[in-house]
């Protein structure tokens, strides 16, 4: 059966400009290899609903009347990819709105934009706010893995899509029932996804409701020498969690170091995909 819009798939691929290099990759070899192992990033086929903008523009016009299974390449111009260079996106800012003096090529955000920092020249830093693509022809080897009937698996995908965590997920009667840990209500960016989710399980999953169940546990006893301030015994240290980043991320500085600023009221809307990548976290 052929790929329609609206109809969820799960897709993997590989993005790389016209040099060669790769910008973004669901493959976590393909990432090792070319230094965009990033923190907190899931290397695995993705699930996205066909036509709603979730991946570029050209690459999901092509991914339509192909059948799962499928395995192809495409060369993206600008226009269908990230878009053409816009010269008004080109700011320049007075130094004080920096806790910390920027440096040409630090990535920075301000008033809820990422940019990149061109140059700095006594009091004023030039701020490029174009996507780092912006201009450039893109080339994709995709596979569609699957597509995806199960509501619930459907479900998960768009929060593992747009969250970035995996949440519990049932169905009853047509309610999809999500259970979400108490501390994320005070989490800015999931309250802004929540209603959004909703609306596109509503409408593409086939649900007639989605119910979200804040869940509260019982708190891990405390142990004895906890409770006593006694010292415990010696242990011998927990193997450190291997982390991962890009190798220019290091460099990178987030919007609170950088700016200072207060965070805005609105969570961002969600960005076409593709990942944090080398040229976008780039010194």
């Amino acid at each position: 059966m052929s790929v329609e819009r609206g109809d969820f798939i799960s897709l993997s691929y590989t993005g790389r400009l016209d040099n060669g290099d790769v910008f973004d990759t669901t493959d976590e070899d393909v990432a090792k290899e070319n230094g965009l192992l990033a923190e907190g990033v899931s290397y695995a086929p993705i699930t996205i609903v066909v036509g709603e903008n979730m991946v570029v523009k050209g690459l999901d016009e092509d991914l339509i009347g192909k059948k799962a299974g499928y395995e192809g390449q495409i060369k993206i111009a600008p226009q269908d990819a990230f878009g053409q260079r816009i010269p008004e996106l080109i700011e320049v800012v007075p130094t004080r709105r920096f806790e910390k003096r920027p440096a040409p090529g630090m990535r920075v955000t301000l008033d809820n934009k990422t940019g990149t920092v061109e140059s700095v020249i006594g009091g004023r830093v030039r701020v490029d706010f174009n996507s780092p693509y912006a201009g450039k022809t893109v080339n994709y080897d995709y596979k569609i893995e699957a597509t995806i009937v199960d509501t619930v698996e459907k479900a998960r995908g768009l929060f593992k899509y747009y969250l970035n965590r995996d949440f519990e997920v049932s169905i009853a009667d047509h309610r999809v029932i999500v259970e979400m840990p108490y501390e994320l209500g005070f989490n800015q960016q999931v309250q802004y996804y929540k209603k959004l989710l909703a609306e596109k399980i509503i409408q593409f999953a086939g649900a007639e409701e989605v119910d979200y169940v804040e869940i509260h546990k019982r708190p891990e006893p405390v142990s004895e020498e906890a409770a006593t301030g006694a010292e415990p015994e010696s242990k011998a240290p927990e193997p450190r969690k291997r982390t991962r980043r890009t190798k220019a991320e290091a460099a990178a500085v987030s919007e609170e170091a950088a700016t200072g600023a207060e965070p805005e009221s609105k969570a961002p809307e969600p960005r076409k995909r593709t990942r944090r990548t080398k040229a976008e976290a780039a010194p």
